[in-house]
């Protein structure tokens, strides 16, 4: 499958390189760090090509994508100490297959309820360069090892 000329995950322009940050490339998947960090660890993974819907991606591709989010899912909680892991697949307006991973933490901003997808400004967290940066290893390194993908 091809990549889709005007698709947010595909291009990958400018605009979405200022929110999401590239850690890795695992078996079916890249691996985004979400800008926003309020919930610590929130990162984004694709299927690496364009597909709509879940269930359009031929089952031994779709397992191994499955494998890299559990992967993703299971490192995020092991590295932040979430108290579980949401996950989101919406797709309406950015129909390229995609997982926001979102760690919940007890007493925290959405415990109990939905992620917040937009944190109120003054609720938003961002890091630090240095701080991106030294987030983007760690997960990276973990979820790579994991998977048993060489960098």
């Amino acid at each position: 499958m091809e990549n889709v000329k005007g698709c947010y995950y595909c291009d990958q322009d400018e605009g979405f390189r200022s929110l999401l940050f590239k850690i890795c490339d695992l078996k079916a998947s890249s691996v985004f760090l979400c800008k926003d960090q309020t919930l610590p660890g929130r990162c984004t993974i694709m299927f690496r090509d364009h597909y709509n819907e879940l269930y359009e991606i031929p089952k031994e591709e779709r397992d191994a994508f499955m494998d890299d989010v559990c992967a993703l899912a299971e490192t995020i909680k092991e590295l932040f100490g979430a108290d579980k892991i949401n996950y989101a697949i919406y797709g309406d307006e950015v129909t390229h297959v995609h997982f926001t991973l979102c760690p919940k933490y007890k007493g925290r901003l959405g415990w109990g309820g939905p992620f917040v997808l937009f944190p109120q400004e003054q609720d938003k967290i961002t890091l630090t360069d240095d701080l991106y940066r030294e987030r983007m290893e760690q997960i990276g390194a973990a979820v790579m090892e994991k998977r048993g993908v060489r960098p």
